[in-house]
């Protein structure tokens, strides 16, 4: 399960490669993430099976934590994950609940239904907020949530046969930043998926389909187009795996966007096979790209090696995917882009130290003429002491000033936490301490935040500082009922104009915010 800290915060270990996030406001609305050595923009990603497109859902935060806590971005050597089956009959539901400034507001519910290899999951989020200078207020009024989610899923397995289907709904209503009143976003998304896998004697048989329909609409200063805009995007794979750790699969893709001045249609047909030998894995195929009516070669290949107290790993891919509609990217009407990813990890342990590490290339053509390339290394040091303290440090830097890598500069973050426990061990107390900073952030880096693509800026106005932030978070465990504090940008207590961040050109500066939780947990 990911954890989520803000911010500059991350999520996962390095080893998988830290996820930098630079959230826009505090409450989870709106923001970027930097994912896999690059901002994460215009790709397709999963929650357990259900699809996302990835044009204009670039931050998985907004849609909750029933949703952000699965969140992995496609691959093509991976099928959506299966939920894990329970092995006896349990019946428990829970409450999670924070309040914060700014009118803060944010409840998830669930309900897990569940008996042996069997079970049915029933989440529902909401989220309120007004903004830390109230650009969040809908401009037509109301007492609607920002955001609001419900999703349903159902997993069951008898025999050699494994099943499992999800539909969720995502409806967004919030104002937004503007020059002289708040804009305002409606998005409402439905996501459905459904995944079947078949035990034979000499092969296994997987396959999946999802299903993502978007109305989105956006008011604001810098759109020009007001109207309506929808996506309907179908994802389709059937997967053959064979006892000798090989496989063959199909993967068919449509995308059907409708925006101003923009009608578009644009199917892609991936066939692959895959070999596994030991520590190496390697996939290998080729797309076939409409209307474009062009073919490209794809290629995973992934090696891991355990060397001692270490490892070694060697990852390079190539794929196509459609160009964002919206980018000032697209040239001669090309339809499609490729990119070529590569990366070396590498770590260590010896007693409560562990240290990890990477190098990223990522490269993004269009044609012939337009190429672009973005560099990231990483370091990343734990050290773990007296049973359940830990103190982590980490640094992750890009190496050019290529506004497809995000922008970072440098980043850097010292941390803290650990667990004691007081009254006769009936309390169980987690601090957690953290600060970050930036340093030689791009200037010639821009995020469109309505439309999820980067940009390159040439306003002096719109050059995002480097800052220095400090958080904390106590979590209390009492009787089984968790109560959460939070302070965010710790050191804007003191009334300092250098401590107000900013994250993005067209989104206020944000200072301290304060948050309360509880979390309940009922077993029947």
């Amino acid at each position: 399960m990911k954890k989520i800290f803000f911010i500059l915060g991350f999520i996962s270990g390095l080893a998988g490669q830290k996820d930098i996030v630079f959230p826009f406001d505090w409450g989870g609305q709106n923001g970027s993430i930097i994912h896999n050595g690059k901002l994460f923009w215009n790709q397709s990603w999963t929650s357990g099976i259900l699809l996302f497109d990835g044009t204009y859902t670039s931050y998985p935060i907004r849609y909750g934590p029933h949703t952000s806590k699965k969140f992995i971005s496609q691959r093509m050597d991976l099928l959506p994950d299966f939920s894990g089956l329970p092995d006896s009959t349990n019946n428990n539901s829970y409450s999670d609940y924070y309040r914060g400034d700014y009118s803060y507001d944010q409840l998830e519910l669930g309900a897990n239904f569940e008996s042996k290899n069997e079970m049915i999951q029933i989440r529902g989020f909401k989220r309120s907020h007004g903004g830390n200078v109230g650009h969040y207020v809908h401009p037509l009024g109301g007492s609607s949530p920002i955001h609001h989610s419900y999703r349903v899923n159902y997993a069951v397995k008898r025999g050699n046969k494994k099943y499992e289907s999800s539909v969720a709904r995502y409806v967004t209503r919030s104002g937004l930043p503007d020059s002289l009143y708040n804009g305002a976003e409606n998005d409402n998304i439905i996501s459905a998926g459904f995944r079947y896998q078949q035990q034979f004697t000499l092969f296994k048989i997987d396959s999946y389909f999802g299903q993502f329909l978007q109305h989105r609409k956006i008011h604001h200063s810098s759109v020009t187009d007001s109207s309506y805009n929808d996506i309907n995007r179908n994802q389709f794979i059937i997967n053959l795996g064979f006892q000798n750790n090989s496989s063959f699969g199909i993967r068919h893709d449509t995308q059907q966007i409708n925006i101003l001045n923009l009608n578009r249609l644009v199917n892609w047909t991936t066939f692959y096979g895959s070999k596994s030998y030991g520590d190496f894995l390697i996939l290998a195929g080729f797309q076939l790209l409409n209307p474009d009516q062009s073919s490209s070669v794809i290629w995973s290949i992934n090696y891991k090696k355990n060397i001692g107290r270490g490892f070694f790993q060697l990852g390079s891919e190539e794929l196509t995917r459609p160009v964002h509609p919206n980018s000032i990217q697209k040239i001669d009407n090309s339809n499609f882009e490729n990119w070529k990813n590569n990366k070396i990890k590498f770590g260590i342990k010896s007693g409560g130290i562990s240290t990890n590490g990477f190098y990223q290339i990522n490269d993004q053509a269009i044609d012939s003429l337009t190429n672009r390339i973005s560099k990231f290394i990483g370091l990343e040091i734990n050290y773990n002491f007296a049973n359940s303290w830990n103190i982590y440090s980490f640094i992750i830097s890009q190496l050019d000033t290529s506004y497809i890598g995000g922008g970072l500069g440098t980043i850097s973050a010292f941390g803290i936490k650990g667990n004691f426990k007081l009254f006769n061990n009936n309390m169980d107390i987690r601090p957690h301490f953290w600060i970050t900073g930036t340093n030689g952030r791009v200037a010639s880096f821009g995020f469109d935040p309505f439309n999820h693509s980067p940009f390159e800026n040439t306003n002096p106005n719109w050059v995002i500082d480097d800052k220095l932030i400090l958080n904390f978070e106590l979590t209390a465990n009492i009787s089984g009922v968790l109560i959460h504090y939070k302070i965010n940008n710790l050191l804007n207590a003191f009334g300092n104009e250098k401590i107000w961040i900013q994250n993005n050109h067209m989104y206020q500066k944000i200072g301290r915010m304060i948050q309360f939780g509880v979390t309940w947990d009922f077993t029947n």
